[in-house]
């Protein structure tokens, strides 16, 4: 049965907590917890550290310290006044900490941090870094980055993202959510340094300088909000459309979903 003691909480393989893992007295407060493969925790979760090994939790995580990964679902979100890193997690909700670093994952909101690395992720929301965001092999709804960004291999839904004092493009942002456009050869739009645009002290990466059918766009954009927002307000995971489904939704072709979809 799950071992949840004041100095640490594990729920083994196969095994289901039913209820919350938070503490309730001082002693529990700076305890680690440790949730394996196949475990169940049907509530949220709050520890100094917290490690998912492929089990879920149905509900929130916070780790004071840290949030890894390595497989596993949250249905809720992820937060840490430290790092959360990891590999090949679902998570339904925003990610937020100072540190992120995630690979070959699907994310169903926001990524918010300090400190910003994806590599083969699939973010459905917006990705916020105050201070560097590195991206390769990822999708993102669109992204604000206010000091340094480094993209390779990138994707996004919208044709707008915020950048910061630096910019390094290996390639050209694919712009996904526009529909059919007129471009040769089927190509997807794309930005590149060419598209970098300059309003009221802010620095963009835009598309709109180039689309002649604003109205057009701006109606396509309103029902990419509308996919958005079923996510954004679901009540559970089992109420959010698959990946593949959200991103076909969303105008994202096949061809550019990350691997992990």
């Amino acid at each position: 049965m799950p071992k949840i003691e004041k100095t640490r909480a594990i729920v083994e393989s196969g095994e289901t907590y039913d209820g919350k893992i938070i503490p309730t007295v001082k002693a529990e407060i700076n305890r680690p917890v440790q949730i394996y493969d196949g475990a169940t925790v049907q509530g949220s979760v709050y520890g100094e550290t917290v490690s998912i090994e492929g089990g879920t939790v149905e509900g929130s995580v916070m780790g004071a310290e840290s949030v890894e990964f390595d497989g596993g679902s949250v249905h809720g979100d992820v937060g840490s006044d430290g790092k959360v890193v990891g590999s090949k997690a679902t998570i339904h909700g925003t990610v937020s900490g100072t540190r992120i670093r995630l690979e070959d994952s699907i994310i169903y909101g926001n990524v918010v941090g300090a400190d910003v690395i994806l590599e083969n992720c699939a973010v459905v929301g917006i990705v916020t870094a105050e201070r560097k965001l590195h991206a390769k092999n990822t999708l993102m709804y669109t992204f604000k980055s206010y000091e340094t960004t480094k993209l390779m291999n990138v994707s996004t839904v919208l044709p707008q993202a915020i950048i910061g004092t630096e910019l390094k493009l290996a390639d050209p942002v694919s712009v996904t959510g526009l529909g059919e456009l007129e471009l040769p050869e089927g190509r997807l739009p794309a930005m590149d340094n060419d598209d970098i645009i300059k309003i009221d002290g802010s620095t963009y990466l835009s598309l709109s300088p180039r689309i002649l059918n604003l109205e057009t766009v701006k109606k396509r954009l309103d029902k990419l909000e509308g996919a958005l927002e079923q996510v954004a307000t679901a009540t559970s995971a089992a109420e959010v459309p698959p990946a593949s489904k959200l991103l076909h939704t969303l105008g994202v072709d096949k061809s550019e979903f990350p691997p992990v979809v």
